[in-house]
Protein backbone atom coordinates (compact mmCIF):
# COMPACT_ATOMS: atom_id res chain seq x y z
CA UNK A 1 0.00 0.00 0.00
CA UNK A 2 1.27 3.66 -1.09
CA UNK A 3 2.15 6.55 1.87
CA UNK A 4 -1.01 8.63 0.10
CA UNK A 5 -3.28 5.35 0.91
CA UNK A 6 -2.12 4.87 4.12
CA UNK A 7 -2.62 8.06 5.00
CA UNK A 8 -6.27 8.10 3.72
CA UNK A 9 -7.38 4.47 5.14
CA UNK A 10 -5.83 4.71 8.91
CA UNK A 11 -8.09 8.02 9.25
CA UNK A 12 -11.13 6.33 7.92
CA UNK A 13 -10.04 3.13 9.87
CA UNK A 14 -10.20 5.64 13.31
CA UNK A 15 -13.36 6.66 11.87
CA UNK A 16 -15.22 3.36 12.09
CA UNK A 17 -14.42 2.01 15.08
CA UNK A 18 -15.22 5.28 16.49
CA UNK A 19 -18.47 5.15 14.96
CA UNK A 20 -18.48 1.29 16.40
CA UNK A 21 -17.96 2.93 19.73
CA UNK A 22 -20.70 4.88 19.50
CA UNK A 23 -22.68 2.53 18.47
CA UNK A 24 -21.84 -0.23 20.99
CA UNK A 25 -23.04 2.64 23.57
CA UNK A 26 -26.24 3.84 22.63
CA UNK A 27 -27.46 0.89 20.79
CA UNK A 28 -29.45 -1.46 23.19
CA UNK A 29 -30.27 -4.49 20.39
CA UNK A 30 -27.53 -7.32 19.36
CA UNK A 31 -29.37 -7.38 16.08
CA UNK A 32 -29.16 -3.85 15.34
CA UNK A 33 -25.29 -3.66 16.40
CA UNK A 34 -24.65 -6.11 14.14
CA UNK A 35 -26.47 -4.33 11.59
CA UNK A 36 -24.82 -1.11 12.17
CA UNK A 37 -21.54 -3.02 12.21
CA UNK A 38 -22.69 -4.32 8.60
CA UNK A 39 -23.17 -0.80 7.33
CA UNK A 40 -20.00 0.41 8.53
CA UNK A 41 -17.99 -2.50 7.20
CA UNK A 42 -19.85 -1.95 3.57
CA UNK A 43 -18.62 1.97 4.11
CA UNK A 44 -15.25 0.67 4.80
CA UNK A 45 -14.81 -1.78 1.79
CA UNK A 46 -16.59 0.85 -0.66
CA UNK A 47 -12.73 2.19 -0.57
CA UNK A 48 -11.43 -1.00 -1.34
CA UNK A 49 -14.29 -2.82 -3.98
CA UNK A 50 -16.56 -0.78 -4.86
CA UNK A 51 -18.76 -2.52 -6.75
CA UNK A 52 -19.33 -5.45 -4.09
CA UNK A 53 -19.83 -2.74 -1.44
CA UNK A 54 -22.32 -1.05 -3.51
CA UNK A 55 -24.42 -3.97 -4.34
CA UNK A 56 -24.38 -5.09 -0.45
CA UNK A 57 -25.39 -1.66 0.40
CA UNK A 58 -28.52 -2.37 -2.09
CA UNK A 59 -29.57 -5.18 -0.49
CA UNK A 60 -29.22 -3.85 2.86
CA UNK A 61 -31.63 -0.91 2.32
CA UNK A 62 -33.91 -3.36 0.70
CA UNK A 63 -34.08 -5.50 3.56
CA UNK A 64 -34.16 -3.49 6.10
CA UNK A 65 -36.43 -0.52 5.07
CA UNK A 66 -38.80 -1.43 8.04
CA UNK A 67 -36.32 -0.30 10.37
CA UNK A 68 -36.63 3.32 9.68
CA UNK A 69 -37.62 4.11 13.21
CA UNK A 70 -35.06 1.42 14.77
CA UNK A 71 -32.73 4.39 16.66
CA UNK A 72 -29.44 3.76 16.54
CA UNK A 73 -28.83 6.72 19.16
CA UNK A 74 -30.41 9.32 20.54
CA UNK A 75 -28.83 13.26 21.66
CA UNK A 76 -31.53 15.59 22.76
CA UNK A 77 -33.98 15.84 19.78
CA UNK A 78 -31.76 14.23 17.46
CA UNK A 79 -31.73 10.90 16.20
CA UNK A 80 -30.31 8.55 13.63
CA UNK A 81 -31.90 5.63 12.73
CA UNK A 82 -30.62 2.83 10.80
CA UNK A 83 -31.95 3.50 7.24
CA UNK A 84 -31.02 7.42 7.68
CA UNK A 85 -27.41 5.78 7.95
CA UNK A 86 -27.49 3.64 5.22
CA UNK A 87 -28.55 7.28 3.52
CA UNK A 88 -25.14 9.07 4.78
CA UNK A 89 -23.17 6.03 3.77
CA UNK A 90 -24.30 6.07 0.21
CA UNK A 91 -23.64 10.15 0.25
CA UNK A 92 -20.18 9.42 1.69
CA UNK A 93 -19.33 6.62 -1.35
CA UNK A 94 -20.71 9.16 -3.97
CA UNK A 95 -18.30 11.69 -2.63
CA UNK A 96 -15.34 9.58 -2.42
CA UNK A 97 -15.85 8.34 -5.98
CA UNK A 98 -16.77 11.97 -7.17
CA UNK A 99 -13.23 12.90 -5.47
CA UNK A 100 -11.47 9.54 -7.03
CA UNK A 101 -13.04 9.78 -10.58
CA UNK A 102 -13.13 13.78 -11.03
CA UNK A 103 -16.64 13.42 -11.95
CA UNK A 104 -17.33 17.34 -11.93
CA UNK A 105 -14.68 17.82 -15.04
CA UNK A 106 -18.02 16.14 -17.06
CA UNK A 107 -21.35 16.42 -15.07
CA UNK A 108 -23.16 13.23 -16.23
CA UNK A 109 -26.47 13.74 -17.85
CA UNK A 110 -29.31 14.72 -15.76
CA UNK A 111 -26.89 16.19 -12.92
CA UNK A 112 -27.74 19.60 -13.26
CA UNK A 113 -31.41 18.96 -12.73
CA UNK A 114 -30.44 17.01 -9.74
CA UNK A 115 -28.33 19.91 -8.38
CA UNK A 116 -30.45 22.22 -8.90
CA UNK A 117 -33.42 20.70 -6.72
CA UNK A 118 -31.05 20.02 -4.20
CA UNK A 119 -29.65 23.44 -4.19
CA UNK A 120 -33.13 24.67 -3.72
CA UNK A 121 -33.86 21.92 -1.04
CA UNK A 122 -30.84 23.30 0.75
CA UNK A 123 -31.77 26.83 0.47
CA UNK A 124 -35.39 26.19 1.88
CA UNK A 125 -34.27 24.12 4.54
CA UNK A 126 -32.00 27.01 6.15
CA UNK A 127 -35.06 29.30 6.20
CA UNK A 128 -37.58 26.43 7.34
CA UNK A 129 -39.61 26.75 10.51
CA UNK A 130 -38.95 23.01 10.77
CA UNK A 131 -34.55 22.79 10.03
CA UNK A 132 -34.04 19.44 11.72
CA UNK A 133 -36.84 18.06 9.49
CA UNK A 134 -35.92 19.91 6.15
CA UNK A 135 -32.28 18.78 7.00
CA UNK A 136 -33.10 14.82 6.84
CA UNK A 137 -35.31 14.71 3.88
CA UNK A 138 -33.07 16.66 1.92
CA UNK A 139 -30.10 14.03 2.63
CA UNK A 140 -32.68 11.42 1.82
CA UNK A 141 -32.86 12.89 -1.15
CA UNK A 142 -29.47 13.34 -1.90
CA UNK A 143 -29.12 9.51 -1.28
CA UNK A 144 -30.89 9.23 -4.36
CA UNK A 145 -28.66 11.89 -6.18
CA UNK A 146 -25.54 9.78 -4.58
CA UNK A 147 -27.09 6.04 -6.13
CA UNK A 148 -27.43 7.77 -9.65
CA UNK A 149 -23.53 8.96 -9.37
CA UNK A 150 -22.67 5.74 -8.16
CA UNK A 151 -24.69 3.94 -10.95
CA UNK A 152 -22.84 6.29 -13.30
CA UNK A 153 -19.21 5.74 -11.72
CA UNK A 154 -19.15 2.30 -11.18
CA UNK A 155 -21.66 0.35 -13.73
CA UNK A 156 -19.93 1.73 -17.17
CA UNK A 157 -21.08 -0.22 -20.15
CA UNK A 158 -23.90 -3.08 -21.44
CA UNK A 159 -22.33 -5.58 -19.38
CA UNK A 160 -22.02 -4.07 -16.14
CA UNK A 161 -25.45 -2.79 -16.54
CA UNK A 162 -26.76 -6.23 -16.75
CA UNK A 163 -24.77 -7.54 -14.12
CA UNK A 164 -26.34 -4.50 -12.16
CA UNK A 165 -30.06 -5.40 -13.27
CA UNK A 166 -29.06 -9.02 -11.57
CA UNK A 167 -28.06 -7.85 -8.50
CA UNK A 168 -31.02 -5.38 -8.35
CA UNK A 169 -33.63 -8.95 -8.97
CA UNK A 170 -31.69 -10.38 -6.51
CA UNK A 171 -32.14 -7.69 -3.82
CA UNK A 172 -36.09 -8.44 -3.84
CA UNK A 173 -35.05 -12.33 -2.28
CA UNK A 174 -35.89 -11.18 1.16
CA UNK A 175 -38.46 -8.79 1.05
CA UNK A 176 -40.23 -11.39 -1.34
CA UNK A 177 -40.23 -13.99 0.85
CA UNK A 178 -41.05 -12.28 3.75
CA UNK A 179 -43.81 -10.90 1.80
CA UNK A 180 -45.07 -14.48 1.09
CA UNK A 181 -44.22 -16.01 4.65
CA UNK A 182 -46.66 -12.77 6.10
CA UNK A 183 -49.69 -14.11 3.41
CA UNK A 184 -48.64 -17.98 4.68
CA UNK A 185 -48.55 -17.47 8.43
CA UNK A 186 -51.48 -14.03 8.59
CA UNK A 187 -48.82 -11.56 9.86
CA UNK A 188 -49.92 -9.45 7.07
CA UNK A 189 -50.39 -5.55 7.72
CA UNK A 190 -54.34 -4.84 8.33
CA UNK A 191 -55.02 -1.66 6.62
CA UNK A 192 -58.42 -0.74 8.06
CA UNK A 193 -60.31 -2.59 5.23
CA UNK A 194 -57.88 -5.63 4.32
CA UNK A 195 -54.98 -7.54 5.27
CA UNK A 196 -52.11 -6.90 2.76
CA UNK A 197 -48.25 -7.83 2.95
CA UNK A 198 -45.32 -5.23 3.09
CA UNK A 199 -42.49 -7.66 3.55
CA UNK A 200 -39.35 -5.28 4.75
CA UNK A 201 -41.45 -2.42 3.80
CA UNK A 202 -42.61 0.09 6.10
CA UNK A 203 -46.30 -0.08 4.00
CA UNK A 204 -47.50 -2.42 1.33
CA UNK A 205 -47.81 0.24 -1.43
CA UNK A 206 -44.19 0.70 -1.54
CA UNK A 207 -43.54 -2.60 -1.77
CA UNK A 208 -45.66 -3.27 -4.48
CA UNK A 209 -44.27 -0.40 -6.71
CA UNK A 210 -40.81 -1.98 -5.93
CA UNK A 211 -42.21 -5.11 -7.22
CA UNK A 212 -43.49 -3.79 -9.94
CA UNK A 213 -40.23 -2.86 -11.12
CA UNK A 214 -38.17 -5.66 -10.11
CA UNK A 215 -41.03 -7.52 -12.27
CA UNK A 216 -40.10 -5.08 -15.33
CA UNK A 217 -36.22 -5.87 -14.95
CA UNK A 218 -37.16 -9.67 -14.31
CA UNK A 219 -39.38 -9.38 -17.68
CA UNK A 220 -36.77 -7.48 -19.59
CA UNK A 221 -34.36 -10.29 -19.25
CA UNK A 222 -36.75 -12.88 -20.05
CA UNK A 223 -38.03 -11.27 -23.13
CA UNK A 224 -34.93 -10.42 -24.66
CA UNK A 225 -32.70 -13.97 -23.83
CA UNK A 226 -32.94 -16.20 -26.63
CA UNK A 227 -35.60 -18.74 -27.35
CA UNK A 228 -33.24 -21.65 -26.22
CA UNK A 229 -31.36 -20.38 -23.18
CA UNK A 230 -31.89 -22.22 -19.77
CA UNK A 231 -31.60 -18.71 -18.10
CA UNK A 232 -34.91 -17.55 -19.92
CA UNK A 233 -37.03 -20.54 -17.68
CA UNK A 234 -35.15 -19.28 -14.58
CA UNK A 235 -36.39 -16.18 -14.84
CA UNK A 236 -39.80 -16.70 -15.58
CA UNK A 237 -39.70 -18.51 -12.20
CA UNK A 238 -38.28 -15.92 -10.81
CA UNK A 239 -41.24 -13.87 -12.01
CA UNK A 240 -43.66 -15.98 -10.43
CA UNK A 241 -42.75 -15.05 -6.91
CA UNK A 242 -42.48 -11.26 -7.62
CA UNK A 243 -45.96 -10.98 -8.99
CA UNK A 244 -47.51 -13.09 -6.79
CA UNK A 245 -46.22 -10.95 -3.84
CA UNK A 246 -47.74 -7.86 -5.96
CA UNK A 247 -51.12 -9.05 -6.03
CA UNK A 248 -50.86 -9.29 -2.27
CA UNK A 249 -50.19 -6.22 -1.10
CA UNK A 250 -53.39 -5.23 -2.78
CA UNK A 251 -51.99 -2.04 -4.23
CA UNK A 252 -54.39 -0.91 -7.20
CA UNK A 253 -52.29 1.30 -8.48
CA UNK A 254 -49.06 -0.53 -8.75
CA UNK A 255 -51.48 -2.85 -10.30
CA UNK A 256 -52.42 -0.43 -12.96
CA UNK A 257 -48.48 1.16 -13.71
CA UNK A 258 -47.58 -2.88 -14.14
CA UNK A 259 -50.07 -3.06 -16.51
CA UNK A 260 -49.63 0.10 -18.52
CA UNK A 261 -45.92 -1.13 -18.55
CA UNK A 262 -47.57 -4.37 -20.30
CA UNK A 263 -49.29 -2.81 -22.70
CA UNK A 264 -46.89 -0.28 -23.45
CA UNK A 265 -43.83 -2.91 -23.90
CA UNK A 266 -46.40 -4.91 -25.64
CA UNK A 267 -47.39 -1.68 -28.27
CA UNK A 268 -44.19 -1.43 -28.98
CA UNK A 269 -42.56 -4.87 -29.42
CA UNK A 270 -43.86 -7.45 -28.08
CA UNK A 271 -47.47 -8.01 -29.28
CA UNK A 272 -47.24 -11.57 -28.57
CA UNK A 273 -46.41 -11.05 -24.99
CA UNK A 274 -49.09 -8.54 -24.43
CA UNK A 275 -51.81 -11.17 -25.76
CA UNK A 276 -50.94 -13.93 -23.67
CA UNK A 277 -50.96 -11.59 -20.57
CA UNK A 278 -53.52 -9.62 -20.76
CA UNK A 279 -55.64 -13.02 -20.93
CA UNK A 280 -54.14 -14.16 -17.51
CA UNK A 281 -55.01 -10.80 -15.93
CA UNK A 282 -58.70 -11.75 -17.42
CA UNK A 283 -58.43 -15.13 -15.92
CA UNK A 284 -57.07 -14.04 -12.38
CA UNK A 285 -59.95 -11.74 -12.37
CA UNK A 286 -62.63 -13.88 -13.29
CA UNK A 287 -61.66 -16.12 -10.79
CA UNK A 288 -60.52 -14.40 -7.47
CA UNK A 289 -62.89 -12.40 -5.81
CA UNK A 290 -60.91 -10.30 -3.86
CA UNK A 291 -59.10 -9.34 -7.14
CA UNK A 292 -62.15 -8.66 -8.84
CA UNK A 293 -63.58 -6.44 -5.68
CA UNK A 294 -60.13 -4.42 -5.67
CA UNK A 295 -60.14 -3.53 -8.87
CA UNK A 296 -64.02 -2.95 -9.76
CA UNK A 297 -63.39 -1.07 -6.74
CA UNK A 298 -61.75 1.84 -9.11
CA UNK A 299 -64.87 2.81 -10.68
CA UNK A 300 -66.80 3.08 -7.49
CA UNK A 301 -65.46 6.07 -5.78
CA UNK A 302 -67.94 6.05 -2.24
CA UNK A 303 -66.91 8.15 0.47
CA UNK A 304 -64.84 5.37 2.10
CA UNK A 305 -62.95 4.47 -0.71
CA UNK A 306 -59.74 5.45 -0.49
CA UNK A 307 -59.93 6.85 -4.09
CA UNK A 308 -62.48 9.51 -3.17
CA UNK A 309 -60.37 9.78 0.55
CA UNK A 310 -57.24 11.00 -1.68
CA UNK A 311 -59.24 13.68 -3.87
CA UNK A 312 -60.47 15.37 -0.45
CA UNK A 313 -57.09 15.26 0.48
CA UNK A 314 -55.73 16.64 -2.35
CA UNK A 315 -57.86 19.26 -2.52
CA UNK A 316 -57.44 20.27 1.24
CA UNK A 317 -53.67 19.94 0.81
CA UNK A 318 -53.95 22.05 -2.54
CA UNK A 319 -55.31 24.86 -0.10
CA UNK A 320 -52.62 24.99 2.28
CA UNK A 321 -50.51 25.95 -0.60
CA UNK A 322 -51.64 28.67 -1.56
CA UNK A 323 -49.92 30.16 1.66
CA UNK A 324 -46.62 29.96 0.09
CA UNK A 325 -47.28 28.91 -3.33
CA UNK A 326 -44.13 29.95 -4.79
CA UNK A 327 -41.41 28.30 -2.16
CA UNK A 328 -43.29 26.17 -0.23
CA UNK A 329 -42.84 25.57 4.08
CA UNK A 330 -39.42 23.66 3.64
CA UNK A 331 -38.84 19.61 2.70
CA UNK A 332 -40.28 17.48 4.14
CA UNK A 333 -42.68 19.56 5.70
CA UNK A 334 -45.87 18.38 4.08
CA UNK A 335 -47.43 16.16 6.58
CA UNK A 336 -47.01 18.72 9.22
CA UNK A 337 -48.85 20.79 7.18
CA UNK A 338 -51.28 18.76 6.81
CA UNK A 339 -51.67 17.52 10.18
CA UNK A 340 -52.13 21.23 11.34
CA UNK A 341 -54.80 22.19 9.16
CA UNK A 342 -56.60 18.28 8.66
CA UNK A 343 -58.17 16.84 11.89
CA UNK A 344 -56.42 13.54 12.69
CA UNK A 345 -59.70 11.46 12.44
CA UNK A 346 -59.87 11.71 8.57
CA UNK A 347 -56.63 9.80 8.42
CA UNK A 348 -52.98 9.73 6.94
CA UNK A 349 -51.05 13.28 6.85
CA UNK A 350 -49.10 11.94 3.75
CA UNK A 351 -49.99 13.73 0.39
CA UNK A 352 -50.21 10.69 -1.37
CA UNK A 353 -49.23 12.62 -4.18
CA UNK A 354 -45.62 13.36 -4.96
CA UNK A 355 -46.38 16.95 -6.99
CA UNK A 356 -48.80 18.29 -4.25
CA UNK A 357 -45.87 17.02 -1.43
CA UNK A 358 -43.44 19.31 -3.72
CA UNK A 359 -45.72 22.13 -4.27
CA UNK A 360 -46.45 22.10 -0.29
CA UNK A 361 -42.66 22.15 0.73
CA UNK A 362 -40.86 23.82 -2.26
CA UNK A 363 -43.36 25.83 -4.03
CA UNK A 364 -44.08 26.01 -8.15
CA UNK A 365 -40.67 26.62 -8.32
CA UNK A 366 -39.44 23.43 -6.64
CA UNK A 367 -42.40 21.18 -8.84
CA UNK A 368 -40.91 23.18 -11.92
CA UNK A 369 -37.53 21.74 -10.79
CA UNK A 370 -38.31 18.21 -10.34
CA UNK A 371 -40.82 18.31 -13.64
CA UNK A 372 -37.75 18.98 -15.49
CA UNK A 373 -36.12 16.04 -13.45
CA UNK A 374 -39.02 14.00 -15.02
CA UNK A 375 -38.93 15.50 -18.59
CA UNK A 376 -35.25 15.08 -19.02
CA UNK A 377 -35.03 11.83 -17.85
CA UNK A 378 -37.81 10.40 -20.26
CA UNK A 379 -36.02 12.94 -22.76
CA UNK A 380 -32.98 11.16 -22.88
CA UNK A 381 -34.15 7.55 -22.03
CA UNK A 382 -36.25 7.76 -25.16
CA UNK A 383 -33.21 9.67 -27.62
CA UNK A 384 -31.48 6.53 -25.94
CA UNK A 385 -33.65 3.78 -27.14
CA UNK A 386 -34.26 5.39 -31.04
CA UNK A 387 -30.04 5.97 -31.17
CA UNK A 388 -28.64 3.04 -29.55
CA UNK A 389 -27.38 -0.03 -32.14
CA UNK A 390 -27.39 -3.13 -29.55
CA UNK A 391 -30.32 -4.57 -29.78
CA UNK A 392 -30.97 -5.71 -26.35
CA UNK A 393 -29.53 -2.52 -24.51
CA UNK A 394 -31.70 -0.59 -26.69
CA UNK A 395 -34.41 -2.48 -25.54
CA UNK A 396 -33.17 -1.76 -21.88
CA UNK A 397 -33.95 1.86 -22.18
CA UNK A 398 -37.25 1.25 -23.61
CA UNK A 399 -38.46 -0.62 -20.25
CA UNK A 400 -37.06 1.95 -18.91
CA UNK A 401 -38.74 4.70 -20.35
CA UNK A 402 -41.88 3.27 -20.23
CA UNK A 403 -41.24 2.47 -16.52
CA UNK A 404 -40.50 5.70 -16.08
CA UNK A 405 -43.70 6.77 -17.41
CA UNK A 406 -45.61 4.64 -15.56
CA UNK A 407 -44.01 5.47 -12.42
CA UNK A 408 -44.32 9.22 -12.71
CA UNK A 409 -47.93 8.76 -13.41
CA UNK A 410 -48.60 6.68 -10.72
CA UNK A 411 -46.55 9.35 -8.13
CA UNK A 412 -49.88 11.60 -8.84
CA UNK A 413 -51.70 8.97 -6.47
CA UNK A 414 -49.30 7.56 -4.15
CA UNK A 415 -45.85 8.57 -1.94
CA UNK A 416 -43.66 7.28 -4.28
CA UNK A 417 -40.87 9.89 -3.08
CA UNK A 418 -40.92 7.90 0.14
CA UNK A 419 -40.13 4.58 -1.09
CA UNK A 420 -36.70 5.14 -0.80
CA UNK A 421 -35.92 1.08 -1.71
CA UNK A 422 -37.30 1.81 -4.87
CA UNK A 423 -35.62 5.11 -5.34
CA UNK A 424 -32.29 3.60 -4.75
CA UNK A 425 -32.54 0.88 -6.98
CA UNK A 426 -34.14 2.94 -10.16
CA UNK A 427 -31.76 5.48 -10.46
CA UNK A 428 -28.28 2.98 -9.45
CA UNK A 429 -29.82 1.76 -13.25
CA UNK A 430 -30.38 5.19 -14.61
CA UNK A 431 -27.11 6.47 -13.43
CA UNK A 432 -25.29 3.44 -15.60
CA UNK A 433 -27.83 3.82 -18.40
CA UNK A 434 -26.33 7.37 -18.57
CA UNK A 435 -22.93 6.37 -18.78
CA UNK A 436 -24.39 4.30 -21.69
CA UNK A 437 -26.29 7.31 -23.00
CA UNK A 438 -23.08 9.15 -22.90
CA UNK A 439 -21.10 6.59 -25.13
CA UNK A 440 -23.51 7.24 -28.05
CA UNK A 441 -24.13 10.67 -27.96
CA UNK A 442 -19.74 10.56 -28.49
CA UNK A 443 -20.06 7.88 -31.21
CA UNK A 444 -22.78 10.05 -32.56
CA UNK A 445 -20.53 13.30 -32.17
CA UNK A 446 -17.73 11.43 -33.93
CA UNK A 447 -19.46 9.94 -37.19
CA UNK A 448 -21.07 13.77 -37.54
CA UNK A 449 -17.14 15.00 -37.81
CA UNK A 450 -15.63 12.51 -40.11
Amino acid sequence: MSIKKSEFFLPLAAFLLLCLALSLIWTQSAWLLLLVTAALAVLFLSFVLPRPAFIALIILRTATDFLTTANIFTVGSWSLNYTSLLGVIAIIFALATIWRQKLWRELPPLAVNWLLFLGLATILTIFSSYPAVGLVETLRWSSFFSLFVLGFALFRGGPQSSNLVKAIIASAALPVAAALWQSLSGQEFFDGERWRVLGTFTHPNMLAFYLVYVSVLTLFIFLTLDKGAKQKYLYFLISLPLLSALLLTYTRGAWLAFFLVIVLIGLFRFRRFLITVTLAISLLYLSLLPFQTRVASLTNLSATDSAAWRLDLWRDAWGYAQKNIWLGSGPGTAPLIIAANRPINLGSTEPHNDYIKIVLEMGLIGVGIYLSLIISLLWHLLKAWRQEVWPRRQLLFLFLAVFSLALYGASIGDNILKDSPLQWSFWALIGSLMYSYGQIKKSSNDLTTK
